[in-house]
Formats: C-alpha cells, structure tokens, sequence
C-alpha cells in the first residue's frame, strides 16, 4: 500500500495555491499539509508542518523568487522541492541547486503525484523533454568506444541505463531485468564511474551526448 505523502503548496499567487491544492486533492495518496506565499513563508511552514515534499510554482518570472529557494533547498533546510514550470531551460540550475526536480505545467496530476512520491523517496525527477536541455550542458565528452580512453559500458549497462532514461527506480529496473536490486546499484556505480558522472540527471545527459539512449 502506498504511503498517503503529506505536501506543501507554494506559489505566490492565490489562485495558483487554489488550483494546486485542488489537483492534489483528487489524489487519494497526497494530502495537502498547507500552502506558503514566499520563501520566508516556505521555510517556516516547512519546519512547522513537516511536509514529505513540497510542490513550487514560482510564476513567469521565477528567477526573484526562486533565489531563495534554491539556496534553503541547497542546504537542506527544505524538505524536496519539485518545480512547476512553464519551460524546460531551468534544468540545469535546478539541479545545481538541489532541487529534487521539475516538470512542466502540461504534467497530468498521476505525473505530479509520481514525481512527489519519487522525490520523497529520495529521486531526482525531471520532465523527459528536460533531457535534451542537460545534454546541451553538459561538457562535450568523447563517447565511450575502442577509440576513447573511456571504458565502454556493457550490453547490461546499456539496458540499465536506458531503464533509468524511462524514470524506472532500481527496484523497478531490477524486476524488468530478473536480477538483484544490489545488482542493478552496482551497475548503476558503473554507469557513473564509466561516464564520469556524479548523479543520473549528469548521466543521462552524457549518454544522450554521447547517442548511448532512446530518449
């Protein structure tokens, strides 16, 4: 049975509060804890509601107003952050700044739920289409083959990987490929170290840089 996920609400608009406490409402597994209207607020109904995530919609001009955010999220002071946004082009900075993810206005409420629960759980969620933004990023690297100094992953690698592309966590990844979740993480230690990443967001742009998976 999944656990019902206590989430904080945080826009600086009324009504933009209104709408997402009504959309989380129709999900039997969130409850809405509470709402905030700016970062100071943010951070002090986190610490008195102790929230298992916080759902953020920063506006069309989220830059003022997510400074703040990404400092306290960056320093832990906030439980994990998903952000709402109208484009993809944050992604990066996002990451950077230790947000636990961001998908786009368009996502359907079984999307919004999925990604609360992931990032609760400790995952990093983005928007599919966020993908190709991270790749543009990421520093060019030569992809791993018998003419790079790389090491080149195995056919298992790949297959881990491209789960991991699909938003599959490892129990999931180890199900579809009948082997042990302590496997799939130890494949998942490889991928990294072979693509010189220090996060799966870092390696899946490095991979899709590289033509390494189907996005």
């Amino acid at each position: 049975m999944v656990r019902v996920l206590r989430v904080l609400v945080a826009a600086p608009y009324p009504v933009t509060r209104a709408g997402l406490r009504g959309l989380l409402a129709e999900e039997t597994d969130l409850e809405v804890a509470g709402g905030a209207a700016d970062p100071s607020e943010l951070v002090a109904r986190s610490e008195e509601l102790a929230p298992d995530a916080v759902l953020l919609d920063a506006g069309d001009d989220p830059d003022p107003w997510l400074e703040d955010v990404w400092r306290l999220a960056g320093g832990g002071t906030l439980p994990p952050v998903v952000l709402l946004a109208g484009a993809v082009d944050a992604a990066g900075e996002v990451l950077r700044a230790g947000l636990a993810g961001l998908l786009l206005r368009d996502a359907t409420p079984a999307e919004i739920e999925a990604a609360l629960h992931a990032a609760a759980a400790g995952l990093v969620v983005l928007d599919r289409r966020a993908v190709g933004v991270l790749a543009t990023e990421a520093p060019a690297r030569p992809a791993p083959g018998p003419d790079s100094d790389a090491e080149p992953l195995t056919p298992r690698e790949r297959e881990v990987l491209q789960l991991i592309a699909e938003g599959l966590p490892n129990k999931a990844i180890a199900g579809a490929l009948g082997i042990s979740e302590h496997t799939v993480k130890f494949h998942v230690g490889a991928i990294l170290d072979k693509l010189g990443a220090a996060s799966r967001a870092e390696a899946l742009a490095r991979a899709a840089r590289a033509g390494l998976i189907v996005l």
